[in-house]
């Protein structure tokens, strides 16, 4: 948010996190005061941004407006782009019911996602009846 510490590249004009989560470290963590391994010369003394909850994201989140999705999902910019935020665009996660109660909302359940992939894989691969995700309907042209 507002308390980041990414700058911009000269050539790629693209924000950069390089050399910026030191500061997320506690306090007394020796990696802070390491000059030589991290940044040249620099000791961090920056505290840690505030956590938001993810009601308070997602409040943040809420007053975006719509998504758009497709060819034209990189052209839209949120307000405050490069100032106070550095955001493109929005989740489409943030439309689970659940998604701003999850304590690490980019913890996704790998397990399941890999069963459902394999089975709809298989299914298809293997032409079970009524499981197969090979159908008109998948018809991209």
């Amino acid at each position: 948010m507002e308390n980041n510490k990414a700058f911009t590249l000269t050539n790629g004009g693209k924000a950069s996190f390089f050399y910026c989560h030191r500061h997320l470290l506690p306090p007394n963590h020796r990696y802070r005061k390491n000059k030589n391994d991290f940044f040249v010369g620099r000791v961090e003394k920056d505290v840690a941004p505030p956590r938001f909850s993810g009601e308070e994201l997602f409040d943040v989140m809420s007053e975006y407006g719509d998504i758009v999705f497709g060819l034209l999902s990189g052209k839209q910019k949120f307000p405050g782009l490069g100032l106070t935020h550095n955001w493109v665009k929005r989740s489409i996660f943030w439309e689970f019911p659940c998604w701003k109660t999850n304590l690490l909302r980019h913890n996704l359940d790998v397990m399941h996602i890999e069963k459902n992939v394999f089975e709809n894989i298989f299914n298809t691969v293997m032409d079970v009846k009524g499981k197969t995700k090979d159908n008109i309907k998948s018809d991209w042209m």
